[in-house]
């Protein structure tokens, strides 16, 4: 072949790869609700009404089990959950736990010796449910669980269904941490919007890939092992990301994931592909968590945040040392994994 023909053929192909990269980027950028609509563009009608009947079929099975129960709705949620988690903690432990550092997998199985679930019920607390990855506490707003346009006041099984449902994914973020920790972030966005208004935020980046592997991760082990778990649309354009970077980067695997952060992920990638995720990512972060609508945002720039160690307690800065060495460590043992064991997952 012609070697200026060759070459024509493989940068038409870098081309097409960087066109479908946009596409996709562009996707992550509508907001949650638009992302919702979009769904019946992913799956069929049968998908969707699949997913419907899987949520009735787990309300109606928590209110079999509770009832008659007559327990506080606090204990009734905390008991179920505490069902739950154990069955997938363990799952995780047969499945992953010779890939995962070894202090995220004992801050794991920690939450099964304690009271690592903390329920209560406040209509003036705006949180819902989350998990606590330093800490490793479940948190749980009975209050704001489950409440959605169409079903304002939802009964306590259907509240516990969606604490279900959300549970595996808040769970993978104990072993998924792409987020560098908060003390040692040293990014910080800077988003300029139509009305402006000037949005910070330091620590955040690459929180699409965060929260992309970890409900790509989640979804999938959840299929495998046949545990109920809820879709979150809004995270289905950060999964395509995530695919994506998997496909042209085979660095990044079912082996390497749990040992890796953002810049071992966005280091791979071209410097044309890290300055269109980063802005992708930033008009995001305006749109989902600031309200802003995609049109408004402006610019987007990348800004290095200097970090000032005198201020960060010895201890605390000794803990984030041994959290690099030992990532970087099972970073290196997974990566000198042979082909074949790369794919045995």
């Amino acid at each position: 072949m012609n070697a200026h023909l060759k070459k024509a053929i493989i940068k038409r192909k870098e081309e097409i790869i960087m066109e479908e990269f946009d596409q996709i980027l562009s996707e992550a950028t509508y907001s949650t609700t638009e992302t919702v609509e979009r769904m019946k563009t992913r799956y069929t009608e049968e998908e969707i009404e699949q997913m419907r009947t899987s949520e009735q079929e787990e309300i109606s099975r928590l209110r079999a089990k509770y009832e008659e129960s007559n327990i506080p709705e606090e204990e009734m949620v905390k008991r179920e959950l505490t069902d739950n988690m154990t069955q997938i903690i363990n799952l995780i432990n047969i499945e992953y736990s010779g890939l995962i550092p070894s202090a995220r997998l004992e801050k794991l199985n920690s939450m099964l010796d304690g009271d690592s679930i903390i329920v209560f019920n406040d209509e003036n607390d705006t949180h819902d449910f989350s998990i606590n990855s330093e800490s490793g506490k479940l948190i749980v707003n009975i209050a704001r669980l489950g409440i959605t346009p169409n079903n304002p006041n939802p009964d306590i099984y259907t509240k516990m269904a969606k604490a279900n449902g959300s549970l595996p994914h808040e769970l993978f973020h104990m072993i998924i941490q792409m987020l560098k920790p908060a003390d040692v972030a040293d990014e910080r966005m800077i988003i300029k919007t139509a009305d402006g208004e000037t949005i910070t935020s330091r620590g955040m980046v690459g929180f699409i890939l965060s929260e992309g592997f970890v409900e790509k991760y989640s979804l999938e082990f959840c299929e495998k092992h046949g545990i109920y778990h809820q879709v979150a649309p809004q995270y289905l354009p950060y999964i395509d990301i995530c695919n994506y970077i998997m496909r042209k980067y085979p660095k990044v695997n079912s082996k390497t994931i749990f040992s890796l952060d953002e810049s071992d992920v966005l280091g791979l990638l071209e410097p044309e592909e890290q300055k269109k995720y980063h802005h992708a990512e930033m008009v995001s972060y305006a749109v989902r968590h600031k309200g802003k609508k995609a049109i408004q945002v402006l610019s987007t720039a990348l800004e290095k945040s200097p970090i000032n160690y005198s201020l960060i307690p010895s201890e605390k800065l000794e803990k984030i040392k041994q959290y690099y060495l030992e990532k970087n460590s099972k970073l290196q043992e997974t990566s000198a994994m042979s082909p074949e064991e790369k794919h045995t997952l």
